[in-house]
């Protein structure tokens, strides 16, 4: 009888497994591509000087020779925005003297005044107060590096480097004004 049934039960599963293979289901698959491309900010610093007629050509590659004391040489800087979002933008200005035998001297002997909507900020940055569009400019940082009339002989035949680094940042969803505004660069 126990073998009645175990062959009773062993039959109604292979049936079972057989209905199931000859039952239809309908079924739908499908899948949806959403492409959401992010933005991004890009800048470059523009450095120009004053041609001998007047106008702005770009600042030579390998710098500016012959200046004595008391000059005043035309350094145009400013930073353009070259990305496709509003940008709040930074710099920092590092100078560097290097006499002719290469040793470092004081660098109080260069002045620049920074323009109107340029603030100096206790991290050293100097910060550009008003949003960039894609396309614009900021407005001069400096336009004219002047070397004191009292520069000693030490200096003679020296090299003076002004590097202009400059950082942005989106305005997008990220403060009201540049100060407020975070997702900077490490300071390095």
């Amino acid at each position: 009888m126990k073998k009645k049934i175990l062959l009773a039960a062993a039959v109604v599963i292979c049936l079972a497994v057989v209905a199931s293979g000859t039952l239809a289901y309908f079924t739908s698959e499908d899948t949806a591509h959403n492409v959401i491309t992010s933005g991004g900010v890009n800048i470059q610093v523009v450095e120009k000087t004053e041609g001998k007629d007047g106008a702005l050509v770009d600042f030579p590659e390998d710098g500016v020779k012959g200046v004595m004391p008391g000059s005043a040489v035309s350094k145009i800087v400013s930073v353009e925005n070259t990305g496709e979002n509003e940008a709040w933008i930074r710099v920092k200005v590092e100078a560097k003297i290097t006499s002719a035998d290469d040793k470092e001297l004081p660098v109080d002997v260069m002045d620049y005044e920074i323009g109107e909507n340029w603030h100096m900020d206790f991290d050293g940055y100097i910060y550009y107060a008003k949003p960039v569009a894609p396309g614009e400019f900021t407005e001069i940082l400096f336009d004219t590096v002047t070397f004191a009339p009292q520069m000693g002989n030490e200096y003679q035949n020296c090299t003076a480097n002004i590097v202009v680094s400059a950082q942005a940042v989106q305005t997008a969803n990220n403060g009201e004004t540049v100060l407020d505004a975070q997702g900077w660069p490490a300071n390095e």
